[in-house]
């Protein structure tokens, strides 16, 4: 078996492109999500650039710090149920390679990583695509129905838990519930257009997984 990719020495879980996700060398349960620096992430706009730029400074500006934000309001809204629907986090501990936010790993029906929905469709898997479909409606539904406003419904946010008969989507990224890009946020404030904002999430991901298998079956 190949030896783990390392990250400063850590053992390197997913090389996001705003953040890098590593195992916890204290407690192989947990992971530890470390930002990237402004020059290794995507360009843009300017408001987003001064947010980056803030944050290397001031870690309340930063994408870890928002997220922890975010699920300390879930939790308070939902207690311990809420690891049902997003990965548990713990806190920001410093290192000595920055701030990091400690989160505890989402595991599959045999108590392995649970494999991120990008990583699926990215190549041959045996979860069907309708069953993956029917998780984001279910995702989508419990999100109207407790009028939680995660509108950054992208396959990269999430993982695929249970198993492949039933599989359920666990969010390890809500820093969107604390950090919206709206300056106005109408859509989070107005309940017919939070739902419709998630409504068209859902189905722009829902659409993502049925191209993916139209394009696995045009594959020779």
């Amino acid at each position: 078996m190949a030896a783990p990719d390392r990250w400063h020495g850590f053992e390197l879980i997913a090389p996001g492109t705003h953040r890098i996700c590593v195992r916890d060398p204290d407690d192989a349960h947990y992971c530890l999500k470390f930002e990237r620096p402004p020059h290794e992430r995507p360009p843009a706009g300017p408001r987003e650039r001064l947010r980056r730029r803030l944050a290397q400074r001031f870690p309340r500006f930063g994408d870890n710090a928002a997220e922890w934000r975010a699920w300390r309001r879930l939790h308070a809204r939902f207690g311990d149920a809420i690891d049902a629907r997003f990965a548990r986090c713990t806190g920001l501990v410093a290192t000595p390679h920055g701030l990091a936010l400690r989160q505890r790993c989402v595991t599959d029906a045999d108590g392995r990583p649970a494999p991120s929905l990008f990583a699926l469709l990215a190549a041959p898997s045996p979860f069907d695509p309708d069953r993956l479909c029917e998780a984001v409606a279910a995702f989508e539904r419990w999100l109207i129905e407790h009028r939680v406003p995660l509108f950054d419904l992208n396959a990269g946010n999430f993982v695929v838990a249970g198993d492949a008969a039933a599989p359920r989507l666990v969010c390890i990224d809500s820093k969107s519930l604390a950090a919206g890009k709206e300056i106005v946020p109408l859509s989070r404030l107005v309940p017919a257009l939070m739902r419709r904002k998630i409504a068209r999430r859902a189905e722009r991901l829902r659409r993502r997984i049925r191209e993916a298998r139209a394009s696995a079956a045009r594959a020779p």
